[in-house]
């Protein structure tokens, strides 16, 4: 049984979630140019935009489990492709920024690529096949709720980089950026999706296709390990869901069970062992070593399923942890 505060965390996180401003990304920028990114309010009326249009989600609310194989997962509620496109080349790095994001929301960060079949304005949304080049989930799991990749997005202004591959083929494509908020995952049917889609033509020396690809409505489970989880217990790995990550050297295996430190742009062997690229260098333990600046972690056991079996202690660090986190949920009510 959940202790007494963790309790009350709970049914403060809860009430909290439904009047949080969750945020969508607001502007796009790469080699010296600002895009502007799809605001809901904005109906159907906006500009056109490179950034899929989403009418539908005036709450900026999230997709939850239960609708992971509903077209809503692909890029939002109703969404619609962009009218425009970002010209980037390959091995540019574009930095996302959201117009806010809750700082109770922690989760993982996850970025996909599909090809379009010709101009990805008239894109037919559930025949795009996403491929995922980049990946960052747990950085330190010792102190409950964790530190995650969405907590490095929120110390980073809002902001977040992603990597293009510089092997990639050039052509039209669907940008998927996407972060996962496990704040309630402690059940099923509770991790909260919020993907926001950004049309991009890729030009440049790269020759490489991305391979197969996989639906997004085909992602991910409600009962798959990265979505219903319990992250206030200490967590010495967390599995990042999805399918496995894609590298220029070839398709990498399934995503493991990861300490992640300093890297964005992660790949994954298959064996195992992760290389990371980034100019980020964030603290934590690690068992594995990253390239160029970043570093990847693998420690594979020890993920915890929910509240109920570690919270049943009424001890002070426990007590200090969930006053610690009402205190910061507090921050974000509407």
């Amino acid at each position: 049984m959940p202790s007494l505060t963790a309790s009350i965390l709970i049914t403060t996180l809860s009430t909290i979630s439904s009047v949080s401003a969750h945020g969508y990304v607001s502007q796009i920028a790469v080699n010296g140019q600002q895009y502007q990114g799809y605001n809901p309010s904005s109906g159907t009326q906006g500009p056109s935009l490179a950034a899929w249009s989403t009418p539908q989600n005036t709450d900026l609310g999230p997709i939850v489990p239960p609708k992971y194989t509903d077209p809503d997962i692909i890029c939002h509620r109703g969404a619609t492709p962009g009218q425009e496109h970002i010209a980037v080349n390959a091995g540019d790095t574009l930095k996302l920024t959201w117009n806010t994001w809750p700082e109770t929301h922690h989760g993982p960060v996850i970025d996909y690529l599909a090809p379009c079949d010709g101009e990805c304005t008239g894109a037919e949304k559930t025949a795009l096949k996403f491929t995922k080049i980049a990946e960052k989930g747990l950085i330190d799991g010792s102190t409950p709720p964790g530190n995650w990749a969405s907590d490095q997005l929120l110390s980073s202004g809002m902001s977040w980089d992603v990597k293009i591959p510089q092997c990639a083929k050039p052509g039209n494509y669907v940008l998927r950026h996407e972060i996962i908020a496990l704040h309630e995952a402690f059940d099923t049917n509770k991790a909260q999706n919020y993907p926001q889609c950004i049309n991009l033509k890729i030009t440049g020396g790269g020759s490489s296709a991305m391979g197969k690809g996989v639906p997004a409505t085909q992602f991910y489970k409600p009962e798959d390990p990265g979505i219903t989880v319990g992250i206030y217990n200490p967590l010495t790995g967390y599995k990042i869901p999805g399918p496995g990550l894609w590298s220029c050297g070839g398709a990498g295996g399934g995503s493991g069970s990861t300490m992640e430190n300093g890297s964005n742009s992660v790949t994954d062997t298959g064996s195992g062992s992760r290389s990371g690229t980034s100019d980020n260098t964030d603290s934590g333990s690690t068992m594995g070593q990253g390239t160029n600046g970043g570093s990847g972690a693998n420690s594979g056991s020890g993920m915890d399923s929910g509240m109920n079996d570690g919270m049943g202690g009424e001890n002070g660090t426990e007590t200090n942890m969930c006053r610690r986190e009402i205190r910061r949920s507090r921050k974000f009510r509407a």
